[in-house]
């Protein structure tokens, strides 16, 4: 049993591709690296919860750079659903918690899930399938700064599609 997990371990399938592919896997990612610190440049300059999105596409866009959801137009179309998304149940946040019925936790538990949900749904019926999208949704709906917020995250991911079209004869697939 210890002989056959040790020849998984020393011989699976990641590391053989990771062998052929060495140069590719660390350019693509330091690419990660480099994109990731601009969305913490962008976290830090405007604030709110676009640094777990971006971080997310940062993989997609630059490990899978030739897969649908690494599409500029799917990664930006729903990085604007989950714009709207997100604004639309922030704005219903803001009315839910001014009642007086409502418990403000379980509201905004609601709402979050609510928001990333619609995402999915507009994402899925408009063809623009990029899932890490659904993470800025849940936190657009819980920030009150979605005005500075939305706008960043939007211009990192533009950022993010012009570097996958600079580059997309120097990185392939990777998984």
């Amino acid at each position: 049993m210890l002989s056959v997990v040790k020849e998984i371990l020393s011989e699976s399938i990641a590391d053989r591709k990771i062998r052929r592919n060495l140069k590719s896997c660390i350019f693509q990612g330091l690419l990660i690296l480099m994109c990731v610190y601009i969305a913490l440049l962008l976290h830090q300059l405007f604030g709110g919860f676009i640094v777990a999105s971006l971080g997310a596409s940062s993989f997609i866009i630059f490990i899978t750079p030739h897969t649908k959801s690494s599409r500029a137009r799917c990664v930006i179309g729903s990085y604007i659903c989950a714009s709207v998304a997100g604004i639309l149940f922030s704005f219903l946040h803001g009315y839910i918690s001014g009642l007086a019925f409502s418990g403000a936790d379980y509201a905004l538990i609601l709402i979050c899930a609510a928001a990333a949900a619609a995402t999915a749904m507009l994402m899925i019926t408009t063809g623009l399938v990029h899932p890490p999208a659904a993470a800025l949704a849940l936190g657009l709906a819980a920030d009150r700064d979605w005005f500075k917020t939305a706008p960043a995250a939007i211009l990192g991911v533009v950022i993010l599609c012009i570097a996958r079209k600079a580059l997309g004869k120097h990185i392939k697939n990777l998984i």
